[in-house]
C-alpha cells in the first residue's frame, strides 16, 4: 500500500528495512585541546564522502563523563555487515584513525547491530529538520551468562515497541539489537535512541513505559549497563581530507 507522508512523499506503508548500526564510544585523553577535538569529528564527519557504504552519521562530546572516562562518542549507518566490514578496512577510516583518534585516545567500547527502521529516505538517511539537532542516547547492555532466550528476546522487543508507546515528539527514532563487535567489552546488546532536546531526554528517561523496561526486563539478566548522552554537534559539510 503507498501513502504519503506529512511532506507528501508517497511511501509504502508498513514497511521495514535492515540496517547495521556502529557506535563508538571514546575515551579520549584530558589534555585533548579544542582544536584537536574540532579535527576529530570533522574528519569523522567527513568519512561519509569517501565511503558511500556510509548512510547516517552523528557524533559529539558526552554531555556528563561517566565513570568509565567515556568522553566522546560517534554513529555511524550501514546498509549491510559486509559494508560495515569494507569501511574498516577503507583507507579513509584508517587514516582518520590513526591520525586523529589513536594518538589522544585511551579506550574506546564498540556496538555493532542490526536492527530495523522505517523505509523511507528521511528516517533511513536521518534527513530533515528533525535529525539536525539533538542528543543521542546510547545503552549498552550485558546480559549476565544463564539468561534466558526468552528473556533477551522480550528485552530486545521491549525496547523497540517504545515508540508506539511514548510520544513522537519525545523519540525521533530508535534501534536496538544483538551486538556483534569484537571491541565490545562484554556489552551484548545496543540500544540507540534518538531525542530532539535535553528537556525530551529528561522525559524519555523518566517515561513509564521506559522505567518499566528496566525494571521488569532489563535488570533481571542484566550484569551490567552503559549509559552515555552525547550532543549531536554541527561540523563541516565539506572533506578534510
Amino acid at each position: 500500500m503507498v501513502l504519503r507522508n506529512q511532506r507528501g512523499r508517497l511511501v509504502r506503508d508498513g514497511l521495514r528495512r535492515k540496517v547495521v548500526e556502529h557506535v563508538v564510544l571514546l575515551q579520549m585523553e584530558e589534555d585533548l585541546t579544542d582544536e584537536q577535538e574540532k579535527d576529530m569529528l570533522d574528519h569523522l564527519y567527513s568519512l561519509q564522502y569517501h565511503y558511500r557504504g556510509i548512510l547516517a552519521v552523528s557524533l559529539g562530546r558526552v554531555v556528563e563523563r561517566m565513570p568509565e572516562g567515556v568522553t566522546h562518542a560517534f554513529f555511524q549507518r550501514f546498509p549491510s555487515f559486509e559494508a560495515l566490514e569494507q569501511y574498516m578496512n577503507h583507507p579513509a577510516r584508517l587514516k582518520v584513525a590513526d591520525e586523529f583518534i589513536s594518538p589522544y585516545c585511551k579506550g574506546r567500547i564498540v556496538a555493532d547491530f542490526e536492527a530495523e527502521v522505517e523505509d523511507d529516505l528521511e528516517p533511513l538517511f536521518r534527513r530533515g529538520d528533525k535529525f539536525q539537532q539533538g542528543i543521542e542516547h546510547v545503552v549498552l547492555i550485558k546480559v549476565r551468562e544463564g539468561a534466558s532466550q526468552a528473556g533477551t528476546e522480550g528485552m530486545m522487543e521491549a525496547f523497540n515497541a517504545l515508540p508506539q508507546q511514548i510520544d513522537p515528539s519525545v523519540i525521533v527514532q530508535l534501534t536496538a539489537g544483538v551486538n556483534l563487535s569484537d571491541r565490545s567489552k562484554g556489552y551484548t546488546h545496543g540500544v540507540l535512541v534518538r531525542v530532539p532536546s535535553e528537556e525530551a531526554l529528561d522525559t524519555f528517561s523518566k517515561h513509564p513505559a521506559y522505567v518499566s523496561v528496566f525494571t521488569e526486563k532489563v535488570l533481571p539478566i542484566s550484569a551490567g549497563l552503559l549509559s552515555a548522552d552525547f550532543l549531536v554537534d554541527p561540523v563541516t559539510k565539506s572533506s578534510p581530507l
